[in-house]
């Protein structure tokens, strides 16, 4: 189970873009850690490696996984966590897709830099009134009435170039199938959209434990979708 306390930055989180010089104090790196620490994997089978390390310009944490769609899913899912934790704490937070990790940085065997986060002191506002998101209507994001309310918080996640790559679909017996459109330029933004996928899960998970709606997830190959890649399903079961 997350942190109910995340589900209520889903609707005010902004990416932050603007950063003080003011370094981050030994006490707030602690709580980073901390965080870190706490962080809830939706697959715990997957591996992966979460390491603050000092950059250039500040402060990120480093996300290690496997290349594979379950594995990227996993981090960030995780990641988000710390997106939403630390915008609790007052922390400006930006993600990066490109580049590579620190040398120092060493990611155990079979693991790859997949993503980071940039955190530090803003100097810009850390919030946003619904209003101001720019995302997909909740139409392009849900098939289904009855799910766009359990699902507004996954329509308002962050995506890499704000694609929003994800579809949700209305099953039989109180499913929900979870769909991937993928990017045309599959070498480059693959990785970034799987990973995309993983924090739009994490704002599922928090809506769902929010409505106390009790699930289960399977990779159980739903009917094919032009245009989709299929990721799992979501059993929802009786109230908790």
């Amino acid at each position: 189970m997350l942190n109910p306390s995340l589900y209520e930055p889903i609707f005010t989180r902004k990416s932050v873009r603007e950063y003080a010089d003011t370094p981050l104090s030994p006490a707030q790196l602690d709580a980073v850690r901390e965080e870190i620490a706490k962080a809830v994997p939706l697959l715990p089978e997957e591996k992966y490696k979460l390491e603050l390390g000092e950059a250039r310009e500040g402060w990120r944490i480093y996300g290690f996984c496997e290349n594979t769609p379950k594995s990227n899913v996993n981090l960030g899912f995780l990641m988000q966590q710390l997106d939403l934790a630390l915008h609790i704490q007052g922390l400006g937070r930006l993600w990066f897709g490109f580049g590579r990790a620190p040398s120092k940085l060493k990611a155990p065997a079979g693991l790859s830099y997949a993503m980071c986060l940039r955190i530090g002191v803003a100097s810009e506002p850390i919030e946003r009134a619904p209003g101001e998101f720019m995302r997909k209507p909740i139409t392009e994001v849900v098939d289904e009435d009855a799910l766009r309310e359990l699902l507004e918080p996954v329509r308002l996640a962050p995506s890499a170039r704000n694609v929003q790559p994800w579809y949700f679909t209305a099953g039989t017996a109180d499913k929900i199938f979870v769909w991937r459109k993928p990017p045309k330029i599959k070498l480059i933004l693959d990785r970034m959209h799987w990973v995309d996928m993983g924090i739009a899960l994490c704002h599922m998970v928090l809506s769902l434990e929010r409505k106390q709606v009790n699930f289960e997830i399977s990779f159980d190959e739903a009917k094919r979708l032009e245009g989709y890649d299929y990721f799992m399903t979501v059993k929802r079961r009786a109230q908790l």
